[in-house]
C-alpha cells in the first residue's frame, strides 16, 4: 500500500501522508474520501510524471522524488 496520496485537483495537489508517527495507517484515506482542502479525490501518482508518488519534503514542503516536482505553489503535506 502506498505511504502517500495526492489530490488530483491540478490547483490544489494537498499531499497526504498515511503514517502517523511512523505507524501507518491504512484507513486515512477512508476518514478522508476526499481531499479536505477541495474536495477532490485522492491519486497515488505523481501529478507530472505519473510514476508511483513517493514524496520527500524540502524546507517542509512536499517534493516528488521521481522527478524533484515540487506539486503546486501552496501545497502542504498533512
Amino acid at each position: 500500500m502506498e505511504r502517500f496520496l495526492i489530490c488530483n485537483n491540478s490547483k490544489c495537489h494537498f499531499v497526504l501522508d498515511r503514517r502517523i508517527n511512523g505507524e501507518s495507517r491504512d484507513g486515512a484515506q477512508l476518514i478522508l474520501e476526499k481531499c479536505p482542502a477541495c474536495g477532490g479525490d485522492w491519486s497515488t501518482t505523481c501529478p507530472s510524471c505519473a510514476q508511483a508518488l513517493a514524496i520527500k519534503l524540502v524546507d517542509g514542503l512536499p517534493h516528488s522524488v521521481c522527478c524533484d516536482h515540487k506539486p503546486s505553489a501552496s501545497a502542504r503535506a498533512a
